[in-house]
């Protein structure tokens, strides 16, 4: 039998024609996301939608517009997985910052659940990587003075996100990012309990270690797993996206690091040693050794940038192997005005000088000539003398 689509159909309605689905965005394990628009205001907006569609995690599928379970024993498990989409939505509803996606409603339909968020009309920096090649450090940097704000205020609300890498962060035209899918996000109660179950999807070279413990299904180990999140979890992962960026290579995992430590980095010879003692610093295998809290990474990321204003020359090397053409004319007419600018004043400067020799000299022969008669035998004097004078 002809199994139905496995996402809604363009066109398709949601909450009595409020919104219209105009196309899927992306797919995962979890989740769908769609571009639609909403009709009354005509504004697009991006909605997910709760379907376990993975390889091997599939306990649903979809009838028409309907989704349905596809056993009596895996309802309990969707269950689960809808009371946690519901807490997701509403963690990033209360999270307001200009750098995270803000989600505005959330409802269930179709058998399943939604929740309605801003639309970023941009790319990934993953596709970007892919796009251009390797970021500039100047651009990197920037990326994350952006996000560590960002980061910090999901962390003041005890929720870490868990699952940060190039993917998980937007860019759109004017340069400005959002961190996205908090769908692995954890939130800690102040009494050291998670609202959310343990599961963590990995990704290879993001993952910090602590989290390794965490696909043990031993009760035992849960406690010790809260204790071990925390920002140093995130700021793991945000050091391995940079580098990646960067670098355009898998992070080093941490047998790599255990074994070869900083060795285990390959950074192209045009970064920075600042940013490079930065990434680092960021990626320990231990998480007492790196930062612990978002505002101490700020801090070290003020110096690093202070670094690379002291040292221009090799800013400008980076700036020009790695930039876009655009990037690169832009730089090139911005060069051209300094030089334009250097160019007046230097044509003044002669002039002025220009003026002064000649009136000095002109005073020279009018006070000779005027001398002459009483004092004959006066020294011949040079320009230089009028300078030194």
């Amino acid at each position: 039998m002809k199994r139905d689509m496995q996402h809604l159909q363009p066109n398709t309605t949601l909450q009595g024609g409020k919104y219209r689905i105009e196309r899927v965005l992306g797919q995962g394990g979890f989740g769908i996301t769609y571009l639609a628009t909403q009709v009354s205001s005509n504004r697009q907006v991006a909605i997910k939608e709760l379907f376990i569609g993975g390889s091997g995690q599939a306990i649903n599928d979809r009838r028409g517009n309907q989704v349905v379970v596809t056993n009596s024993a895996n309802q309990q498990s969707f269950n689960q997985q809808k009371a946690k989409f519901k807490k997701e939505a509403l963690r990033l509803a209360n999270l307001n910052h200009p750098n995270l996606v803000k989600v505005h409603e959330f409802f269930e339909e179709n058998g399943t659940a939604y929740y309605v968020m801003d639309y970023i009309e941009g790319e990934s920096l993953r596709t970007k990587l892919n796009r251009e090649g390797l970021l500039s450090e100047s651009l990197v940097l920037k990326y994350l003075q952006q996000l560590l704000p960002a980061l910090e205020a999901a962390h003041k609300q005890s929720i870490w996100h868990l699952d940060i890498k190039p993917e998980n962060i937007m860019v759109d035209r004017y340069g400005h990012v959002y961190l996205i899918d908090f769908g692995a996000s954890k939130h800690v109660e102040p009494n050291s309990t998670l609202t959310t179950s343990l599961a963590l999807a990995y990704t290879p070279g993001y993952c910090p270690p602590e989290l390794l413990d965490l696909s043990n299904e031993n009760p035992e180990y849960y406690l010790q797993a809260i204790k071990d999140i925390g920002p140093w979890t995130d700021i793991y992962a945000l050091g391995a996206t940079i580098y990646n960026l960067l670098t355009d290579s898998i992070p080093p995992s941490k047998r790599r690091l255990d074994k070869e430590g900083r060795r285990a980095f390959s950074f192209p010879s045009n970064v920075s040693s600042s940013t490079r003692d930065l990434i680092v610093w960021m990626m320990k295998p231990d998480k007492e050794d790196r930062p612990q809290s978002i505002r101490g990474l700020l801090v070290k990321l003020s110096s690093t940038e202070e670094t690379l204003v002291e040292n221009p020359i090799k800013e400008a090397n980076y700036g020009s192997t790695n930039q876009s053409p655009k990037d690169s004319n832009r730089d090139k007419k911005f060069n051209a005005n300094v030089l334009d600018q250097n160019d007046d004043s230097s044509l003044w400067k002669y002039i002025i000088v220009a003026l002064l020799v000649g009136a000095m000299v002109a005073g020279y022969i009018y006070y000779n000539g005027n001398m002459s008669n009483n004092k004959p035998q006066v020294e011949k004097a040079s320009y230089q003398d009028y300078f030194d004078k």
